[in-house]
């Protein structure tokens, strides 16, 4: 007996047939089905798929690519944009060639693997990944009309429709006509291909839109823009501004965010050039792809060598400071730091690049047991460090094979034997160094910026404590029971100043000190004591002194750390907190209070934020890498 689910498919798949026409000859496509399905590809953003035609436009040999848009209102009368306009200066089509390259694998460059556009799948794949309609305006040198070839997926309504509409004469869309005016350029050859009403755009303000291709061309194409030799020039241009290199290992001096390595940028750590070889096994048939150690080992005519060539792998550091999200004293503004920690968050791992042009940016790095174990190399862990150096890898289109090239151009997929070779070349180890080192240098950085000492001048927040006694007209007096303290602090201090002075006595030395501490009643000072307090009240003479625990939770977890984002004002807020809390314990006339207070202070409440401060470090705290390599490779056998 037929099961009610079984039943139902088979009723299903009738209705499907139902709807074929009578004359349906069963191509290899559903052109409906299809253009709906490569709707849904995998383009990660607008800036992936927009890149698809501009790789078509430097392939037609154009030296000027300009991205503009249309834009319409909305309901809120906020500009959107409606359509998206790619205008390049190149050769221009053939009225039958706008047709074909519309279709999919409709290119020219198949048969020539030194194009990145090889692939014949980048002008329709990602243009209805972003829209329902492309149109293809095209303009041949000589020639004095413009054809337009179009594809609406809208249009495919029959399933057997697998052709694309005939091109005709027309002139280009209006806002394109407007912006070639505005910029002083002509048509008289080249190609515009147009997003009409996009429905997929990442981005639908174009403020942000533009934002968003300016930054991704300039990591993209950052090897293909103002080369030295003139002729070689080739400009993209979104919304009317140029495209500036960016590269994201901050190591050309050409691009944005650079600055020099004697002026805290960037260094190049590891720079290589390595030949290599791609060939089959005779004896097993597999694929490989090694350092080829000899060229004269190449035998051209060997029927099993695949390609012969080189790569290029480079490891940049970034300094301490130097790409980081550190806030702003005013939050509309974006520092340099934090633009370059913007770009490393996008970029983090190696970059991949193909003829001068950059597929992706991989993170995922061989680490199973099995990985290790084959000869694949012993890689870092992606945490924190990671968006502190950079790494490269540079090959020709003859290695496609090896590094798996995806048709959308966004993915690589290595084979094994290339990992092998990075591992044999050090590359993983250099890359676990980087880590390391990043560790570190940070835990040095952070124990000097921790060794605060007192100002030798007042500071805004002694100061403004002082202000107070001012304003009150008077200034409550260290308490009978602090006196003896007080006294004997200040003539420790009055020796200690006179220790190795030759020109005065001590007694000139006691006046200059008690003059000291009538224009600088509070002092800010700094001690370690592991097992402390937050702070230690200390009376001195007539001045009260704040000592704070450079050894606390306290200090570690957030004193320094308003120190070292520039927290000025929070950081004297805190001082000024402090010597109010000080100054209240120092001048409680009740014994009892006062030795409450205290108890309160050091086994209470200081006790507390050390056991909470530390597990809190602990929850917060990004995972680092801070062994070495025999700790990586024993903890991966």
């Amino acid at each position: 007996m037929v099961s009610d689910r079984l039943l139902s498919e088979i009723e299903r798949q009738e209705k499907y047939l139902a709807l074929l026409p009578k004359n349906f000859t069963f191509p290899l496509f559903n052109s409906q089905q299809a253009l709906e399905s490569q709707r849904r590809n995998g383009y990660r953003d607008t800036a992936s798929a927009a890149r698809e035609i501009v790789d078509n436009a430097m392939e037609a040999g154009a030296k000027r690519i300009d991205v503009v848009f249309d834009y319409n209102k909305s309901i809120k009368g906020k500009a959107l944009v409606s359509s998206v306009a790619f205008i390049d200066d190149g050769s221009g089509m053939l009225p039958q060639m706008a047709r074909y390259a519309l279709s999919l694998g409709g290119g020219t460059h198949f048969d020539d693997p030194n194009f990145i556009g090889k692939f014949g799948f980048g002008l329709p794949n990602a243009s209805i990944n972003q829209t329902r309609r492309v149109e293809v305006y095209t303009r041949t040198s000589g020639k004095e009309k413009i054809t337009m070839a179009a594809l609406d997926v809208n249009r495919v309504k029959e399933f057997d429709q697998t052709t694309v509409e005939e091109p005709i004469h027309a002139e280009l869309p209006e806002f394109v006509t407007k912006y070639l005016k505005q910029q002083k350029l002509k048509f008289d050859r080249g190609t515009v291909v147009v997003w009409v009403e996009p429905d997929r755009l990442t981005y639908k303000t174009g403020a942000i839109l533009k934002e968003h291709l300016l930054d991704d061309f300039g990591v993209t194409y950052r090897n293909l823009l103002k080369k030295d030799s003139p002729p070689d020039n080739v400009r993209l241009i979104v919304e009317g501004s140029e495209v500036e290199i960016v590269d994201p290992l901050f190591l050309d001096a050409r691009g944005r965010y650079y600055l020099a390595e004697d002026q805290g940028g960037a260094s190049l750590r590891t720079d290589r050039t390595i030949p290599v070889k791609y060939f089959r096994d005779p004896d097993t048939g597999v694929l490989h792809f090694q350092r080829m150690e000899d060229v004269k080992e190449i035998d051209k005519e060997d029927p099993d060598l695949v390609a012969v060539g080189s790569i290029q792998l480079r490891v940049a550091r970034l300094p301490v400071g130097f790409a980081e999200y550190k806030k702003h004293r005013s939050q509309q503004q974006t520092t340099d730091a934090n633009r370059r920690f913007e770009i490393r968050q996008s970029r983090r791992g190696i970059s991949f690049v193909r003829a001068g042009r950059e597929i992706e940016t991989v993170d995922a790095f061989p680490r199973s047991r099995r990985d290790i174990s084959s000869g694949l190399g012993v890689y870092p862990l992606l945490q924190a460090h990671a968006y502190h150096w950079g790494a490269e890898v540079k090959f020709g289109p003859e290695f496609d094979e090896v590094f798996g090239i995806t048709n959308d151009k966004q993915r690589v997929r290595p084979i094994e034997d290339f990992w092998r070779l990075l591992h044999s070349e050090g590359i993983d180890k250099a890359l676990r160094d980087e880590n390391l080192w990043q560790t570190k240098e940070r835990a040095r950085i952070k124990k000097e910026r921790g060794a605060a000492v007192a100002s030798p001048e007042p500071t805004l927040a002694e100061q403004a404590a002082a202000a107070v006694d001012t304003v009150v007209g008077k200034r409550t007096p260290v308490r009978e029971h602090a006196r003896a303290q007080a006294q004997a602090e200040f003539e420790a201090e009055v020796k200690r100043r006179a220790t190795g002075v030759t020109d005065k006595t001590i007694d000139e030395v006691r006046k200059a000190f008690e003059k000291e501490q009538k224009q600088r009643p509070y002092l800010i000072d700094f001690f370690d004591d592991a097992a402390g307090a937050i702070y230690e009240p200390r009376p001195v003479g007539d001045q009260i002194v704040v000592c704070i625990n450079r050894a606390h939770p306290f200090y570690e977890h957030l004193y320094s750390e308003v120190q070292q984002l520039g927290g000025t004002r929070a950081k004297h807020s805190f001082d000024v907190f402090l010597i109010a809390l000080a100054k209240a314990e120092l001048e409680m006339e009740d014994e009892t209070a006062k030795l409450w207070f205290e108890e309160q202070r050091k086994n209470v409440w200081s006790g507390f934020l050390t056991k909470a401060l530390r597990i809190l470090a602990q929850m917060t705290e990004p995972l680092e890498e801070e062994e070495g390599d025999d700790a990586h490779v024993s903890a991966a056998a």
